[in-house]
């Protein structure tokens, strides 16, 4: 993945963990994934956490190489880390394609920044600007998509009538 201002972002159902700025033309490998992404997400959870930290953790990652990469595997498995299972191209399933980018889109949309440290903090202040319940929400609603994907037998559902 090559994106020129990419972010990765991860968040729980009390708001925005960690937003971590990914260098310009920097590709997001299963190493980079781990010793930069994941050690930063470790201390997060261990200062929250200082007896268990990443340990028990669930984690919910698309099917991205770098998600799927054995260091980053190996490694969530050393820290006993619990990987949602994910299907494949299944963006209805996934909070950052139906919650957070969209969010993100309308709050950044039209805006021009002068530099990569402007565009982040645009982001962070997104983030922090949305309500607690709605994150709360996200994932409420990611269980009831959850249940509409199994009622379709596992197909893409989005934009479809809701099923019942």
């Amino acid at each position: 993945l090559k994106m020129p201002d990419a972010q990765v972002i991860f968040f729980t159902n009390n708001g925005p963990a960690i937003q971590i700025p990914v260098p310009k033309g920097r590709t997001v490998t299963g190493k980079f994934y781990k010793n930069v992404v994941l050690r930063k997400l470790k201390n997060y959870y261990k200062s929250r956490r200082p007896k268990t930290g990443l340990k028990y953790v669930r984690l919910l990652h698309d099917n991205a190489p770098a998600h799927k990469a054995r260091i980053v595997t190996d490694f969530l498995e050393s820290e006993k880390v619990t990987v949602l299972p994910h299907p494949p191209y299944s963006p209805d399933l996934a909070p950052c394609d139906y919650f957070l980018f969209p969010k993100l889109k309308y709050h950044l949309s039209g805006r021009r920044y002068n530099s990569r440290n402007a565009l982040g903090s645009a982001v962070y202040q997104c983030l922090m600007g949305v309500p607690i319940e709605e994150y709360e929400k996200c994932f409420q609603k990611w269980i009831d998509r959850l249940k509409r994907c199994v009622l379709a037998g596992g197909e893409y559902f989005e934009g479809q009538s809701k099923l019942k």
